[in-house]
């Protein structure tokens, strides 16, 4: 009688353990929570991480844990060189007073608006060294340096990419190369903005 006992007692026990772990994996479950796994590569050079996100950081649950767990460091939004082709660009935007504004480092799927997928997937990951947009935030010249290092691997093409993209949505595209004297680039600047401007304001003050 007592073994019987015994045995009921046991199973109501390992019953109410069932359903708290069924309980707990609901809960969990929903709450996106997934056990946590360090993945990451033994070996990288600083800023050369594999651009495809793990499969386990689409929770951000995980992407939480990697960041806890990690350690970081600020850097410069440009290099030398594009900070002097900036620093030209945002003093003569000021100096025009037509209330346009600067930007560095701008993504383009957060400047334009692609109708499919596919389309967005191909630009969103890439971004323009400056950006200048017009006094009601919408952006109209994208400036681009083109170091040493543009006809390297894919460069070239992604450049083609994010010149068609900026064409079809109708944002000028100006590049600017190492040799490019302040001059140069103020004249450019200028001659592109008096284009983008010609419909909508008067010209431009010559200087």
């Amino acid at each position: 009688m007592k073994e019987i006992v015994a045995s009921v007692e046991l199973q109501k026990i390992w019953h109410g353990v069932v359903v708290l772990l069924v309980l707990a994996f609901l809960f969990l479950g929903r709450s996106g929570f997934r056990p946590y796994k360090r993945r990451f590569r033994r070996s990288f050079r600083l800023l050369n991480f594999d651009r495809q996100q793990s499969g386990h950081l689409v929770d951000i649950g995980e992407q939480l844990k990697a960041v806890m767990g990690g350690s970081f460091k600020k850097q410069r939004v440009l290099s030398s060189s594009e900070f002097r082709i900036f620093a030209i660009v945002e003093e003569e935007v000021a100096a025009l007073r037509s209330g346009c504004r600067v930007f560095a480092q701008t993504s383009l799927g957060e400047i334009l608006r692609p109708a499919d997928q596919d389309a967005f997937h191909s630009i969103n990951s890439k971004r323009v060294d400056i950006l200048v947009i017009d006094r009601g935030g919408w952006p109209i010249l994208a400036v681009e340096y083109q170091g040493e290092g543009h006809f390297q691997g894919t460069a070239a093409g992604r450049d083609a990419v994010k010149k068609e993209a900026l064409r079809k949505a109708g944002v000028g595209y100006m590049e600017c190369v190492a040799t490019d004297g302040p001059d140069q680039i103020r004249q450019r600047l200028r001659e592109h903005l008096n284009h983008l401007f010609r419909s909508q304001f008067s010209e431009l003050p010559s200087g």
